[in-house]
Formats: C-alpha cells, sequence, structure tokens
C-alpha cells in the first residue's frame, strides 16, 4: 500500500488536480481545508474536485479532508491526522498580484513555508516535501529561455518576492525537499468559469483597450493544471531524484503572443481588435487610467520575453514532461469570459 500523502490547498487550482492524479493512481491523501467545521471542510474539497473532468466518485475513498490552516502551528491539525505520511505536497498560496493585500500575501506564502518545514520535522522527518512556487521568480536576463540555475532577480511583486524568500526556507531546512516551478497555470479539464477567467481575464480587457504596449513577438510560457498535476505527483512519489529545482514549463516549444492571438481570434473573432504596438508604445493616458493600468501588473512579465527550460524534468519522468501546447487550450478558456465577467475580475481585491 502506497503511504499517505499530505496535500494543502486543495481547493485551488493545481492542489485539486494534484489531489486527484494521486487518488487515480492509488494514493491515499489527506487535503488540508480550512474551514469552520468538518463538514464544511468536506464539502468545500469536493465541491472543487467535482469541477474536474477527472473526478469519479470512486476517487472518493481515496481522499480524506481535514481540517486546518497553513499559517498556523503545525498547519493546526490534530496529530492523528499527521500520522503516517509519506509525503507533503505544499501547493496553498496566495497568487495575488494585488499590491494591497501585500500582508496576506507575506503571511500566507512566507508564513506558510515555515509552518511547512516545522510540521516535516517535527511530524514526519523522512517525508518527500514538495513546495509549489513559480517560475516567475527570475525573470532575467530577458529575451532567453531560463534554466533553474538562473538566479531568482529581475522583475518582481510582492507574490514573487515572498516565493523567493518561501523557496529559502524550505531549500535550507535539511529535509528531503524538492521545489517546483509552474510556470503560467490554465484550467484546462477543470469545468469552472472563475478559474478560466484567472490571468485570462486580462485578455478581454485587453479586447477593449485595443492598442497595448505589448511586444508581438515576446514568449509567453503556458501550461495546462492537468500537465501541472502529474507532474508534480511524478516528483513527489520518484524514491531519488537528480536535481533540488524543477521547472514545470512550455520551455522552448512555447508561443508568442502574436500566435496566441492569431489562435484565440480565430474562436474569438471579436477580439481582432488587440493590437500589440511594442512595449514602448504611447498609449492615451484616459484609456490608461481606465482600462490598462490594471493590466501593468502582468505587462512586464509578458514583455520579458521568456520561457522556462524543462530539460531537468524530461531528464527525470521522460515523455511525460513535454507539455501540451497552448495553442490548443488557450483560446477554449479565452471564449469562457465574457468582458463583464473580465471586468469584475479586474475590480477584485
Amino acid at each position: 500500500m502506497h503511504p499517505t500523502t499530505l496535500v494543502t490547498g486543495g481547493t485551488g487550482l493545481i492542489g485539486g488536480e494534484v489531489i486527484l492524479t494521486m487518488a487515480r493512481e492509488g494514493y491515499y491523501v489527506r487535503a488540508l481545508v480550512r474551514a469552520r467545521s468538518q463538514a464544511l471542510a468536506t464539502r468545500r474539497l469536493f465541491e472543487r474536485l467535482q469541477k474536474s473532468e477527472a473526478y469519479s466518485e470512486d476517487l472518493a475513498t481515496f481522499i480524506e479532508p481535514v481540517l486546518g490552516d497553513t499559517t498556523s502551528e503545525m498547519f493546526g491539525m490534530c496529530p492523528r491526522s499527521l500520522a503516517g505520511l509519506g509525503a507533503i505536497i505544499h501547493c496553498a498560496a496566495n497568487t495575488s498580484f494585488e499590491e494591497r493585500t501585500s500582508d496576506n500575501i507575506l503571511s500566507t506564502n512566507i508564513g506558510g513555508a515555515r509552518q511547512l518545514v516545522q510540521l516535516a520535522r517535527r511530524a514526519a522527518p523522512r517525508a518527500r516535501v514538495v513546495f509549489v512556487s513559480t517560475a516567475s521568480v527570475a525573470t532575467t536576463p530577458e529575451h532567453t529561455c531560463l534554466t533553474e540555475d538562473a538566479p531568482c532577480d529581475g522583475y518582481s511583486n510582492t507574490y514573487t518576492r515572498s516565493k523567493r524568500e518561501a523557496e529559502q526556507i524550505v531549500g535550507g531546512s535539511g529535509l528531503d525537499t524538492v521545489i517546483v516551478r509552474p510556470s503560467i497555470v490554465l484550467s484546462r479539464g477543470v469545468r469552472d468559469r472563475v478559474m478560466a477567467r484567472s490571468i485570462l481575464w486580462a485578455v478581454p480587457i485587453m479586447g477593449a483597450v485595443g492598442a497595448l504596449p505589448i511586444d508581438a513577438d515576446a514568449h509567453v510560457d503556458f501550461v495546462p493544471v492537468d500537465y501541472v498535476a502529474r507532474a508534480i505527483v511524478r516528483l513527489a512519489v520518484k524514491p531519488k531524484l537528480n536535481h533540488l529545482l524543477y521547472h514545470i514549463s512550455a520551455g522552448a516549444t512555447s508561443n508568442t503572443f502574436s500566435q496566441l492571438l492569431a489562435r484565440v481570434v480565430r474562436q474569438c473573432p471579436e477580439l481582432d481588435c488587440i493590437k500589440p504596438l511594442g512595449r514602448h508604445a504611447k498609449i492615451s493616458p484616459r484609456l490608461r487610467e481606465r482600462l490598462l493600468r490594471p493590466l501593468d501588473a502582468y505587462l512586464p512579465f509578458i514583455n520579458a520575453d521568456l520561457c522556462y527550460a524543462n530539460h531537468r524534468l524530461a531528464e527525470e519522468i521522460g515523455p511525460e514532461a513535454k507539455a501540451p501546447s497552448a495553442l490548443s487550450f488557450v483560446p477554449p478558456l479565452v471564449a469562457m469570459i465574457s468582458l463583464r465577467e473580465a471586468l469584475d475580475e479586474m475590480l477584485r481585491p
């Protein structure tokens, strides 16, 4: 029988798919859920899992929701829930780019990393600890395909800075850790309009703006969440790994903004008005104030023209490391998002 794995962030995009991937392969999972009661934790978790095309009722016997909070000591878990852990996969994170929520971002991402290390040392010192970070902790040098050896440097915001610090906490713990850095993760295979809007809400807003200070030839490294979840599970259960850090990315096969836009326009002709004019293009101040300013958090990451090499992942898991083409899954996700929904998402804290 496989040992039990603790997964945090199970009601989120990546964590939910990790739980289902493990359950399909016969692993027992304890899914940490923040809730007021056990009944509510169970409801929240399975409401999320049932949105996935990978869900089936027979998987429920492998999944145990447990109450907890990653910012609390020992994750606020009871001793029974900490027994017999063979691996811990920490997907929980605050992924907001909003600087006004910086205190919550720091407490969730950095504080959560500290609590993760403390929990593993005391309750599961021999467990494999997988920490889910983000490839965007490194954004320099621009116009290249970055390897995992690139320094954590370049353009950043509170979210990426918090992930840089959290990586240092986990990587320096002396435990059996592996840090995974997905690139931009999208919700292929998840039947949920809210999750589809994550990041991609910016596309209908771009359509409302029209002319954009974006380099048409800049690469954007998108990956679908089902691919990311499979890679995380492979790294979590493999007895021995050659590295401590892996990109989960499209790498050299990533597409440019213009390639993605052309394919999106095929499915959403109304977005043909999007015109990438180059990163230094001057846009109407009034228009910038109303619509373009909310996109400012994303534009530097797009214009950096980066992809993230995935040779290490291919070395560990073979053909499964080949990422699906973003041209196949980005357009249908964009088609799910109305301008009204995008505007609502833009105004959320």
